[in-house]
């Protein structure tokens, strides 16, 4: 992997150690071409042709996404978020009353509010699986399950501390009591090679602006082929109808027909559940962001990005420091948790540490009361070297 020619792709990484694609990547430089250039031809100058080409962006970026989770296109809706994507689901399923929501205390916001929104509506059980010691074992769900459990939703790798989830394993499990699993892979997809089939996983949603490298406002779901034709969208739009008869239903808008009638037919597959409205210049670049880790190679973007997770694991605890991320690479990604001798309780301490950091031209984001420091494969030795020094300096909270 010839780093300096990739760093080149990102115009950022000339200002900023960007220790921080667990928040949001950067963007590399083709992507940022392709966004400019499509937006000025479809906004400033009103042309008819790009305007024709955005159907083939989505398309191109539902190849390449299904590339790059070795899926069937047919598989993959775009959404604007990871967010939205487990909404999407979350409110497709036929619930009843009494069923069972098995979520983490470990989970990002996205992948809690969507089930307890549930419950509001439909009388659902949410249940909370314990981490033990920051992990999440197989054995720690084995009692939040039962027969009237439907869902498992669970990040792949956790925001806070790092720990990834056995999904081949918690899967298995799931399906044994015939509930579902749902995946949050924001902090993986992108970082480490992610096989939704082979883990067993039957709907995943992932943003596009982090590991990923694209913009904010892109995002993609992925629903199981057999699971996506059974379930049915809470909320639809032209996008959303079956092909046919979205056809006929924009040629009698255009040429003067009937065209405020019923539909019968929805999308085949995951596109059932596009988002609507979804910017085709913003999917541009998540198509070169794309298209860049296709190249590079998604095998080898996860062996630097695990090689660079593992040195600062290995470095920290001898300069004295705390790692609440696993050590072994089977159990973690790109992100390593650090704390310290600080108290980040309040907003001005949390300013302060990142404040620190960014006066030394470095990016990182304080979470779950530490340093969470997500190196990329664009990083290098130096970048930590860097953040090491920085972080020795850091005055008691």
């Amino acid at each position: 992997m010839d780093i300096q020619a990739i760093r080149g792709e990102f115009p950022i990484l000339e200002r900023v150690v960007w220790l921080a694609s667990a928040g949001v990547g950067p963007v590399p430089r083709r992507a940022l071409e392709v966004l400019a250039g499509l937006q000025r031809a479809l906004y400033e100058k009103a042309d008819s042709t790009a305007w024709k080409e955005t159907k083939e962006v989505f398309g191109r970026v539902r190849w390449l996404i299904a590339k790059l989770l070795a899926v069937d296109p047919t598989e993959i809706a775009l959404t604007r978020s990871t967010t939205e994507g487990l909404n999407a689901i979350a409110a497709a399923l036929p619930w009843k009353r009494g069923d069972v929501a098995v979520i983490t205390d470990q989970e990002y916001p996205a992948n809690a509010v969507p089930w307890y929104h549930q419950a509001h509506l439909h009388g659902i059980e949410v249940r909370v699986v314990r981490s033990r010691d920051g992990k999440l074992p197989l054995n720690a769900f084995v009692e939040a399950m039962d027969r009237r459990t439907r869902v498992v939703a669970v990040g792949h790798v956790q925001f806070g501390s790092g720990f990834r989830v056995d999904l081949a394993g918690l899967s298995e499990l799931a399906h044994r009591h015939g509930a579902l699993l749902v995946v949050d892979a924001i902090q993986s997809v992108g970082a480490i090679p992610v096989r939704p089939r082979d883990l067993g996983v039957d709907a995943l949603a992932c943003g596009g602006y982090k590991w990923l490298c694209g913009p904010e406002g892109t995002g993609f779901l992925y629903v199981r082929r057999e699971l996506a034709e059974e379930l049915l969208p809470a909320a639809v739009g032209c996008p959303n109808i079956s092909p046919r008869e979205h056809d006929e239903l924009w040629d009698a808008l255009c040429g003067g027909g009937v065209w405020v009638r019923d539909f019968s037919g929805y999308a085949p597959g995951a596109a059932r559940f596009d988002g609507v409205g979804l910017n085709p210049a913003l999917f541009s670049a998540l198509a070169a962001s794309l298209e860049l880790f296709l190249e590079i190679g998604l095998e080898r973007i996860g062996e630097r990005v695990l090689e660079l997770s593992g040195a600062l694991i290995a470095e920290l605890p001898r300069l004295g420091y705390e790692v609440a991320t696993p050590a072994d690479p089977v159990e973690r990604a790109g992100i390593v948790l650090v704390r310290g001798p600080w108290d980040l309780g309040t907003p001005e301490a949390r300013e302060a540490v990142e404040g620190h950091f960014l006066e030394r031209g470095i990016k990182v984001h304080v979470r779950a009361g530490g340093i969470r420091v997500s190196p990329h494969f664009f990083t290098t030795q130096d970048d930590l070297s860097h953040f090491l020094d920085a972080l020795e300096s850091l005055p008691e909270l």
